[in-house]
């Protein structure tokens, strides 16, 4: 299957699938058990759950499809997988496996979401095999040879005719991926006895995985960004250690910034940090993440006072010929869309929805004074003399003007990145 990527984020399987049950995972080189072939599993054929086991897939090559019906990029990989299975009838045979109870592939199938109709089966409510076989992310594939030896562990788009022929021929070299224990220091199935911090700072795409979050593990916490530009790491800790920080408050003060900001998402531009301290320090966990950086990875933020470009948001109720003052209700904000409603909401939210939108540039700042919730009817905007036409009628409008700003500041500390 091909991996899509949507918004700029790759589909990510959870960390925490079956993760509290002790498990005894299969690793590439290891003999899949008899149990495997012979133990009864929900089969969905033609729209129908029945019991089958995977005697008839021994003796030739099996790969196995980890997918789920929230998975788009699973989904439309599905007709080339079809393809794929009847190209190399007799000789290979994929197999679909879900988690999904019976009732959600029931309609999954029976609806216009299923790209190959009746052609579609798949193993369903599935808890063995994913233990089995753990992974972080879907499509998530296992390579199993005519011997039953798991050979590789891929990513979905992994899928191509070439690589189920040099499967066949014992010549599949991918690098198998690896499975991120939850809650333990990557690249680890377990916390070291009596670990007191860890730190870990990878340069370079790590197969399988992509996300961030905070963990804990008896008397340690722990924060992970999985496979991301620094400039959105960097950004991830400003949020959480800055009040007042946004994307406009961050400057780059040099200006080969392709490397750092990395849009393109290239792999050999993506970062991974772990970093974990005693559970006293979790308070600062972000502060000591961002120092982490600055001391690794050749660039450094800081927080500087600088004069920067702002825009000031300001109100004249003399001028307004709408109502502002929220009328109450349930609170609303659906940001700037067609149509979007923006409800008993305070005034900061407003700004936050201002800077959000990719035109507006420089901070945005609150000279209103209000102190009231408020109401408006938003609609999608395009430029800031839309935004304005859309503001003004509620007594807003937004100056452009300069000012002392706090703002994070990173600079190059190394000349080879």
């Amino acid at each position: 299957m091909k991996v899509f990527i949507a918004t700029g984020m790759m589909l990510v399987f959870s960390l925490f699938l079956y993760a509290q049950e002790p498990v005894k995972a299969l690793q590439v080189g290891d003999t899949v058990p008899d149990a495997f072939w012979t133990t009864p599993r929900k089969f969905m054929v033609n729209g129908k759950v029945v019991q089958r086991n995977m005697e008839h897939f021994r003796g030739k090559l099996l790969i196995i499809d980890f997918w789920a019906t929230f998975c788009v990029p699973c989904i439309k990989g599905m007709p080339e997988q079809e393809r794929l299975s009847r190209l190399f009838q007799g000789e290979v045979n994929i197999v679909s496996v879900t988690a999904d109870n019976e009732k959600l592939i029931s309609t999954f199938y029976s609806s216009e979401r299923n790209p190959i109709g009746r052609d579609f089966t798949s193993i369903v409510d599935d808890k063995a095999l994913n233990r089995l076989f753990l992974h972080n992310k879907i499509p998530h594939l296992v390579w199993i040879d005519n011997q039953g030896i798991v050979k590789n562990t891929t990513e979905g788009d992994e899928l191509s005719e070439a690589n189920i022929k040099a499967a066949l021929s014992g010549n599949l070299s991918l690098t198998p991926l690896n499975y991120i224990y939850p809650n333990t220091v990557l690249m680890m199935n377990q916390n070291p006895k009596g670990m007191q911090s860890f730190n870990l700072l990878i340069k370079g795409r790590i197969p399988g995985i992509s996300s961030s979050t905070v963990r804990s593990n008896g008397s340690n916490t722990g924060m992970i960004i999985f496979n991301h530009p620094l400039r959105w790491t960097y950004t991830v800790l400003a949020m959480g250690e800055f009040p007042w920080f946004s994307d406009q408050r961050f400057k780059l003060d040099f200006d080969d910034v392709d490397g750092f900001n990395n849009p393109s998402l290239k792999p050999e531009d993506l970062w991974t940090v772990d970093l974990w301290v005693p559970k006293e320090k979790s308070a600062s966990l972000k502060k000591l993440t961002m120092k982490y950086l600055n001391e690794n990875s050749g660039y450094s933020a800081a927080v500087k006072v600088i004069n920067t470009a702002v825009y000031k948001l300001t109100y004249s109720p003399s001028k307004a010929t709408r109502k502002l003052k929220t009328q109450g209700g349930p609170p609303t904000n659906l940001g700037f869309h067609k149509g979007s409603k923006f409800i008993n909401q305070p005034i900061a939210n407003l700004i936050n929805n201002i800077q959000d939108c990719a035109f507006v540039k420089y901070p945005v700042l609150n000279d209103t004074h209000l102190d009231f919730l408020i109401d408006l009817e938003l609609s999608d905007v395009k430029d800031m003399s839309g935004l304005n036409a859309l503001l003004n009628p509620y007594g807003f409008s937004l100056v452009a003007d300069h000012q002392e700003l706090e703002m994070l500041v990173v600079s190059k500390t190394d000349k080879k990145n």
